[in-house]
């Protein structure tokens, strides 16, 4: 299939001057990728640079803005703290998961790395103990809160199959006495709807906080959670800017987005009135 791409696009061309020639080997570049990015597309995929990807792009912001810890609120099974590894970074890095098989596969899969810590928690806004719902996407869209239609319709993988006693502590009281005064902070948040009660129990850290990465909803897919535009107003009231926007969720017949992965960074008018 990449022969017949290539040979169609070659006819497009001519060639002035031998193989090896200066013409040749700037248009050759060109003639392959073009037919390796119509095979992936045909299969379902996409071609980009490599800088461009968001793992990439977090490392940029993570290296400007001298992240040392990351604070890793609904670990899940592990992804996302792999994931900073695996794009070279090598501070501390602090995970909460609350569901059972969730936890025992985060805490497998950091018990080789001395700087990843784990706690088997929920994260919000009191200190206490709470239901949360289990779902069936290997607890990825586990939340406390109830799931709405919408979401099952979009993705009837990740309804709830069951639900779990497990313990609620505040940001505040977790990471008291760990983080150190002048610490920088990423604090990534991904609780399916759950992420301004994250954000109202960590009053005391929060002016450590440099970045802070969180799924902002569209739609309402889970009752009682924050959309996109009040997530925003909260954040930017809490001395927080936008600086990246990812699709994520989506729905699969109109392309529309009901989910996009942000990114914040801490406002300029915020650092001045801390300093």
């Amino acid at each position: 299939m990449i022969e017949d791409n290539v040979a169609v696009e070659t006819t497009s061309y001519r060639c002035d001057h031998p193989v090896g020639g200066s013409r040749v080997s700037k248009i050759m570049p060109k003639i392959v990728k073009g037919g390796i990015k119509r095979l992936l597309y045909r299969l379902g995929f996409g071609l980009c640079r490599q800088d461009d990807l968001p793992g990439s792009v977090r490392m940029k912001m993570i290296q400007h803005h001298g992240i040392q810890t990351v604070i890793d609120v609904g670990g899940n099974v592990g992804g996302y703290g792999a994931e900073v590894r695996e794009y070279g970074y090598s501070g501390r890095i602090i995970s909460f998961e609350p569901t059972a098989q969730a936890y025992e596969r985060l805490a497998a899969r950091a018990k080789t790395d001395p700087k990843w810590i784990v706690s088997k928690t929920a994260i919000g806004e009191f200190n206490g103990e709470v239901k949360i719902n289990v779902a069936a996407n290997e607890a990825k869209s586990s939340s406390l809160l109830p799931m709405l239609g919408l979401h099952a319709e979009y993705a009837p993988d990740a309804c709830y199959v069951s639900s779990e006693q497990v313990p609620l502590n505040t940001l505040n009281t977790v990471l008291g006495g760990i983080l150190l005064p002048e610490e920088k902070v990423l604090l990534k948040i991904d609780t399916q709807g759950y992420e301004h009660m994250v954000l109202k129990g960590a009053s005391d850290i929060l002016r450590q906080v440099e970045l802070v990465e969180c799924e902002l909803s569209l739609v309402a897919l889970y009752d009682g959670q924050l959309l996109f535009d009040q997530m925003i107003a909260l954040l930017r009231n809490l001395g927080f800017e936008p600086v990246r926007f990812t699709p994520g969720f989506t729905d699969p017949q109109s392309g529309h987005n009901l989910q996009i992965d942000a990114i914040f960074s801490r406002s300029e008018r915020s650092n001045r009135m801390q300093s």
